[in-house]
């Protein structure tokens, strides 16, 4: 009988070339759970993604918000055309107090903008003409 327990003894042990399969398997499991592992705890990585999806979704919500206002535009301007076309049709005087009322609104517009723009202008000019002036130059 021990010749039969040793024969099936034998027949189930694994072969040398079984023993390297088995390992080479086992490197191969632990190195992707390594890479796991590695990918998880590097937290540079994972915040530059997660930045990345972020400004996808601040940009896709940009997108959204750049259409509604272009439709509100394309709306507001189909509104004012409508309503131009209906007082020249009650007369020239109505054309003339909407075009009126749209000139003033962009001169403030303008005034406005263009304030900003003389004021450091203005504060420029007065630097350049205290450091010219000849009382307060070095000697």
């Amino acid at each position: 009988m021990t010749s039969k327990s040793q024969s099936r003894h034998a027949s189930e042990s694994p072969t040398p070339e079984q023993l390297r399969e088995r390992v080479e398997h086992t490197r191969e499991e632990l190195g992707r759970t390594v890479e796991e592992l590695a990918a998880k705890a590097d937290v540079k990585a994972r915040a530059k993604e997660k930045a990345g999806d972020a400004k996808a979704k601040a940009q896709e919500a940009a997108g959204d918000a750049k259409a509604k206002v272009q439709d509100a535009v394309g709306h507001s301007r189909a509104r004012l055309q409508d309503s131009t076309a209906h007082a020249a049709q009650r007369g020239p005087v109505p054309v003339l107090v909407v075009g009126a009322a749209a000139v003033l609104v962009w001169l403030q517009v303008r005034r406005r903008q263009q304030g900003g723009r003389t004021a450091q202008s203005v504060r420029r000019l007065k630097g350049a003409a205290r450091s010219s002036t000849p009382g307060r130059r070095m000697r």
